[in-house]
């Protein structure tokens, strides 16, 4: 992922001889590699916040894949923002930083993969946006927060839609032949 600032991108490494991944991020200007996660478990999926403060990230450290954040240039310690008993992938944070977005699969449901929201303030607790029989994943929010693009595959292949955030409101279908990872 690239830093709003275009300056770093934040990536997923896997290292075969651990069978495992962790986050590095390059500068860019410099072409200089740093690693960000030492755990020896799965580490993926970074999100930067707008800010470029924080990086956001999903982490097997106890088993399932929960959601942690860490300060983008490494000084502090990780901190959980999420945990629970289905596998989560962190997707989007809101422009303000209130929100994040992220794929839920609980394999006790019937609705595959669903989108869900985590207010970073109060309780956090998460609550389903988008949650169908078919899948949905990948929510991205807009520059200025008012709206999630994200791919669902109810019409029988994977298309990107757009929808108002924090709703409610109708969805507009703008793949027209198939699409995945939407970016604003």
């Amino acid at each position: 992922r690239l830093s709003n600032d275009n300056q770093k991108i934040a990536t997923s490494i896997f290292e075969p001889r651990l069978a495992s991944s962790d986050i590095w991020i390059y500068e860019l200007a410099r072409n200089i590699p740093t690693k960000f996660t030492f755990d020896p478990n799965f580490d993926g999926d970074p999100v930067w916040s707008a800010d470029g403060k924080q990086i956001v990230f999903g982490s097997t450290r106890k088993g399932l894949r929960d959601i942690y954040q860490k300060a983008s240039d490494s000084s502090g310690s990780e901190e959980l923002l999420f945990e629970s008993a289905e596998h989560k992938v962190p997707t989007s944070l809101s422009p303000d930083g209130r929100f994040l977005a992220f794929t839920n699969t609980d394999p006790k449901a019937n609705t595959k993969q669903d989108i869900l929201i985590l207010p970073l303030f109060g309780e956090r607790k998460a609550y389903a946006f988008l949650q169908t029989p078919f899948d949905e994943f990948g929510a991205q929010f807009s520059h200025d927060g008012r709206w999630l693009a994200y791919v669902s595959d109810e019409t029988g292949t994977t298309q990107v839609y757009i929808t108002a955030f924090p709703g409610p409101g109708g969805k507009w279908q703008v793949s027209k032949t198939g699409g995945t990872a939407p970016r604003w």
